[in-house]
């Protein structure tokens, strides 16, 4: 998730846009009009559509000719590339985390489960989401690279959101102490067990929403929820 500051008008509708679905007040195929995102933000329409470009290039906005813009519901093909590019990504930064075995690094993610935990245990799903993501950013950040931790960030932030607005309040598929775990291999130095793990539970991500997205595909309208029919 982003923690950036808005600082125009078109980070201003980005932000406020790209929150209200990690909090999946919208959903996937909810529109996005042009004069309303103007009036709600106090913007130009300029700068809606500058906002909007922007999130259609991050992959969260679709826009179609005679339609105008909505949230994106992404494909099968974008989900997988993405975590197939995560797990390429993660086997690296754990395997260098095993050799490397830094306590200090080590306590300070110990610390972040604790966290996750009372996010859990307050039924708190946006946090949650959020926590989950900023561990494996922290995993990365132990590394010391930031051009490696730039890039990566933005991978976590797209993939985060696709946990938010897909994945159930439950989110079982991040669950079953598998970052506790992946911690204890860590320090251990074992990096084949921890490798085997973080495939693990990419995969159980992964599927967990594409499960959801297949649903949407069949019988899904984006204000089901509120209306609840």
């Amino acid at each position: 998730m982003t923690d950036k500051k808005p600082e125009t008008t078109v980070d201003r509708v980005y932000q406020g846009v790209y929150e209200a679905i990690c909090k999946r007040s919208l959903r996937p195929g909810m529109k996005l009009g042009e004069a309303s995102l103007a009036e709600l933000f106090n913007v130009s329409r300029t700068s809606v559509r500058a906002a909007l470009k922007q999130l259609e290039a991050d992959g969260l906005v679709t826009t179609e000719p005679n339609k105008g813009a909505s949230v994106s519901l992404p494909s099968n093909e974008e989900i997988r590339s993405l975590f197939e590019t995560r797990r390429l990504i993660e086997i690296g930064i754990v395997t260098e985390l095993c050799r490397r075995k830094d306590p200090a690094a080590m306590q300070d993610l110990r610390a972040h489960l604790l966290l996750e935990d009372q996010a859990h245990a307050a039924g708190d799903h946006e946090r949650l989401i959020h926590l989950l993501g900023e561990f494996h950013i922290k995993l990365a950040r132990s590394l010391n690279n930031p051009v490696l931790l730039d890039w990566f960030q933005k991978l976590i932030s797209r993939a985060s959101l696709y946990v938010a607005a897909l994945d159930d309040d439950s989110h079982e598929a991040c669950r079953d102490d598998e970052h506790l775990r992946l911690l204890e291999y860590i320090e251990a130095g074992d990096q084949s067990a921890a490798i085997e793990l973080t495939c693990l539970h990419l995969n159980g991500i992964e599927q967990a929403i594409l499960d959801v997205a297949a649903k949407m595909k069949t019988g899904y309208h984006p204000l089901k929820h509120l209306i609840g029919v």
